[in-house]
């Protein structure tokens, strides 16, 4: 992992390398990576070979630093099995709430599944107090579903009339295609 230092200014800026040990989530591409502090989050991406929906966070808090896997299930569940969660995808859109229901959880939407089908639905990861992690279906109301999409931007804002809302999570998605095109300049 590698970060950017503009400590000394623009023009003396320069890449450094952060040690991590133990196993990584390996190079993939298509995945998204969040910040949720402390912790950095990725999810999903295409490992080479097929589309995941693993999830890898690396706690900032203390050196050294590690990769860990985190493994969901549901305590209200037979012993062993898994709990709902996304299904594998890349190239979806996500960010992290700021405010509402939701707040402080990874939002994650759409992607293209590995049959190259573009996907529609809204997940929520979220730490518990417990410090176990789980994922939440988002309930949309009524007809305001999202269209399948992939390659798809999403940030959250608080405007009404700038975002798409269901109970839970509010967010803006920016998309184009050969039917809609909308850019919004935030200030």
């Amino acid at each position: 992992m590698f970060i950017f230092d503009l400590k000394n200014g623009e023009d003396e800026a320069i890449w450094n390398t952060i040690p991590i040990t133990g196993k990584s989530p390996g190079m993939r591409y298509g995945h998204t990576m969040c910040y949720m502090k402390p912790y950095i989050v990725v999810f999903g991406g295409n490992t080479g070979n097929h589309p995941t929906n693993d999830v890898w966070i690396i706690s900032l808090e203390k050196s050294p630093f590690q990769w860990s896997k985190l493994e969901f299930t549901d305590q209200n569940r037979p012993s062993n099995t898994p709990s709902p969660m996304p299904s594998p995808r890349l190239y979806h859109a996500s960010g992290v709430c700021t405010k509402g229901n939701a707040q402080g959880m990874m939002i994650i939407f759409g992607g293209r599944d590995q049959t190259e089908n573009a996907l529609n639905d809204t997940w929520g990861l979220r730490r518990h107090r417990s410090g176990n992690w789980d994922w939440i279906v988002a309930p949309y109301k009524g007809d305001n579903i999202p269209k399948n999409r992939y390659n798809v931007l999403r940030n959250f804002y608080s405007k009404k009339s700038d975002f798409l809302k269901s109970k839970f999570f509010n967010f803006l998605i920016f998309y184009f295609d050969k039917y809609y095109f909308k850019i919004l300049i935030l200030i």
